[in-house]
C-alpha cells in the first residue's frame, strides 16, 4: 500500500465512516440513499487499496475490526475539518449577516463614520454595527474588534494587521481672529511657549508637547504650559473659538471654524507631522461577509470623503481662505 492510497477517493472514506455510525450497510444506504450494494463495493475498494480489513461481515450484522475502529476515529476527525471547511465557503458567500464591531477615534467617528453609515445598514439590512468611538488603541483580538480606524504615523504600522489607506490627517495651529489680534504676530514655533495654549491629550504624555514640521522638513518641539488641557476635541476647538489662545487641532475639525472666520491659521507652514488614516483588520482568509462588506463599504467612500474634507489654507492674520 502506498501512502497516498487512503487519499485516491475520498469518499470512500466518507462511505465508510457512514457504514460504522449506522451499524450497517443497509441503514447507511437510507441515510445517504445509496444501495447498500453500491456502499459494501466501495468499503471493499477501500479495505483492497489499504491492504487491511476494516469490517467484519456476516450475513446479519457488520462490525468494526480493532483496526477499523481506529481508522474510523481519524476519519470522523477528517470529515469533521472537511465539513467545517464546507462551512467556511458557504459562510463567505452567504449575504452579509450579524454583527460587526468596529472601533474609531471619536472625530473621525463624526466627522467619517457617522454621516454614511446610515447608507451602509440600507444596503445591508441585516448587519447589526457596534461602533466603539475611543482615542486610545483598541487590541482587536482581545477585544473582539473586527475593524479599527486608526490614525498612525507611516512608520507606525500594525505588523500583524492588513493596513487599507484611506487618506491623510493634518494637524493645524489655530486660533480666533480676535486673540491674534491682541497679541504679536508668530514668526517661530518657539514663541508659543509665551502664548495661551489648549491642549489636546491624546494619552498620557509625561510633559505637554507639540511637534511640528515647518518649511523645507524643518523640525521645532515646544514644551507647553497650557492653560487648557482636554481629552475632546470638541472642548478644545470651542475654547480657540471663544478665544481662549491657540490649538493644535485636525483640520477637518476645524473646517466650518475656518469657513465662517471663527478661527485663523497660526504659523502657517508649520504642522504636525502627517497620520495616516487606515483600516485594520486581521486578514481576509474566512473573513465573514459582513466584515469584509464593510470594509468595501468604507474603502471604496472614506478616501473620497477625506479628500472632500481636506482643506487647503491661505493664511494671512484675521483673513483665512478655504477651498475644497
Amino acid at each position: 500500500m502506498t501512502t497516498q492510497a487512503v487519499l485516491e477517493d475520498l469518499n470512500d472514506l466518507y462511505y465508510f465512516s457512514m457504514v460504522a455510525e449506522h451499524g450497517g450497510f443497509s441503514a447507511a444506504g437510507r441515510v445517504l440513499g445509496i444501495p447498500k450494494s453500491r456502499l459494501s463495493a466501495r468499503v471493499a475498494v477501500l479495505e483492497q487499496r489499504l491492504g487491511a480489513r476494516l469490517l467484519h461481515r456476516t450475513t446479519r450484522h457488520v462490525s468494526l475490526t480493532d483496526l477499523g475502529e481506529r481508522f474510523f476515529t481519524h476519519c470522523r476527525a477528517s470529515i469533521t475539518e472537511a465539513l467545517a471547511a464546507q462551512e467556511v465557503i458557504d459562510m463567505a458567500s452567504a449575504a452579509p449577516r450579524g454583527l460587526v464591531r468596529i472601533s474609531c477615534p471619536v472625530l473621525a467617528t463624526q466627522v467619517f463614520l457617522a454621516p454614511y453609515l446610515p447608507q451602509f445598514m440600507t444596503s445591508y439590512p441585516q448587519v447589526r454595527l457596534q461602533v466603539l468611538a475611543t482615542d486610545r488603541q483598541v487590541d482587536l483580538q482581545a477585544e473582539s474588534v473586527d475593524i479599527a480606524v486608526r490614525l498612525r504615523q507611516p512608520d507606525d504600522m500594525d505588523p500583524d494587521l492588513v493596513a487599507k489607506h484611506l487618506g491623510i490627517s493634518r494637524r493645524i495651529l489655530v486660533a480666533s481672529p480676535e486673540y491674534l489680534k491682541r497679541t504679536p504676530l508668530l514668526s517661530h514655533p518657539d514663541e508659543l511657549t509665551q502664548r495661551q495654549t489648549l491642549y489636546y491629550e491624546a494619552g498620557d504624555e509625561p510633559q505637554p508637547e507639540w511637534l511640528l514640521v515647518g518649511p523645507d522638513g524643518a523640525r521645532a518641539t515646544v514644551k507647553l504650559r497650557p492653560i487648557l488641557m482636554c481629552r475632546e476635541h470638541e472642548t478644545i476647538l470651542n475654547s480657540a473659538i471663544q478665544g481662549l489662545g491657540i490649538a493644535m487641532l485636525p483640520d477637518v475639525a476645524c473646517l466650518s471654524a475656518l469657513a465662517q472666520h471663527q478661527l485663523a491659521v497660526v504659523l502657517p507652514g508649520w504642522s504636525a507631522p502627517e497620520l495616516t488614516l487606515h483600516l485594520a483588520f486581521s486578514a481576509r482568509r474566512g473573513m465573514l461577509p459582513s466584515v469584509r462588506a464593510l470594509i468595501d463599504f468604507l474603502s471604496e467612500n472614506l478616501p473620497l470623503i477625506v479628500m472632500q474634507q481636506s482643506v487647503r489654507l491661505v493664511h494671512t492674520p484675521g483673513d483665512v481662505h478655504v477651498s475644497l
